[in-house]
């Protein structure tokens, strides 16, 4: 079974950042990054729906990560 984009791109996200969000918003907090990132990047969110380059999963990993660091200031997490 192939994975989808969202879960290709959450699988580059700091293991810590996930742990640290509550579980009952784990969730919406992953769904609508992964929204927010198609909306922002589609170009680059598209290229996960099949297999994306290093170089692609290297600008992708320093987005989401940039995301949820700025989410988890902000949330006080």
């Amino acid at each position: 079974m192939s994975k989808t984009a969202d879960e290709k791109i959450l699988a580059l996200v700091n293991p810590d950042y996930i742990k640290r969000i509550p579980f009952f918003v784990r969730g919406h907090a992953t769904s609508k990054s992964c929204e927010y990132i198609a909306q922002k990047h589609p170009e680059l969110y598209a290229t996960f729906e099949g297999e994306p380059s290093a170089q692609q999963v290297e600008e992708m990993a320093k987005i989401i990560n940039e995301l949820f660091e700025q989410r988890m200031k902000k949330h006080n997490l």
